[in-house]
């Protein structure tokens, strides 16, 4: 692809991760979103420490830290040593948690589903095998992006 179409996409993808993030702020300040949410989500297959988070997320840990001090507040999130590990702390999403990600995800799929009415299924299927492929290059993207970071550090 040449660089005048990929910055055409790179564009289309920007302007798209903007409409998410606008939507999932819809709920108003009372609700959970942004990092508390990406922290949620990575609890949701098993425990985590702070670091492991925040490296998933791509933010820092003090990032992840005030988010989980928060959540853990609202009784969303809870910590406990790790046995592994007795200096380190892992985190763990609660009953509540739980059932708080599960209302949002039903809640934002019904609202999508709403304005998407006029989709079939076949255009369904093709636009997630587009963006999963996009999904694959994007992340050989972070990580050129990350090496060129790398070899401009040891300069």
């Amino acid at each position: 692809m040449d660089p005048i179409n990929a910055e055409k996409l790179l564009l289309e993808v920007v302007q798209t991760h903007r409409l998410f993030r606008t939507a999932g702020q819809a709920e108003g300040r009372d609700k959970i979103s942004g990092t508390k949410v990406g922290v949620l989500h990575c609890l949701t297959q098993h425990d985590a420490r702070l670091s492991d988070i925040a490296q998933q997320l791509t933010v820092s840990i003090s990032v992840v830290s005030r988010a989980v001090e928060s959540l853990e507040h609202g009784g969303l999130v809870e910590r406990r040593s790790d046995a592994a590990d007795g200096r380190a702390y892992l985190i763990s999403l609660t009953v509540q948690g739980r059932a708080e990600l599960t209302r949002r995800h039903r809640y934002f799929a019904e609202r999508f589903a709403d304005v998407l009415q006029g989709w079939t299924i076949d255009d369904v299927e093709q636009t997630v095998t587009v963006l999963q492929r996009l999904n694959t290059h994007l992340g050989q993207l972070a990580d050129a992006l990350d090496s060129d970071k790398e070899r401009t550090a040891q300069l």
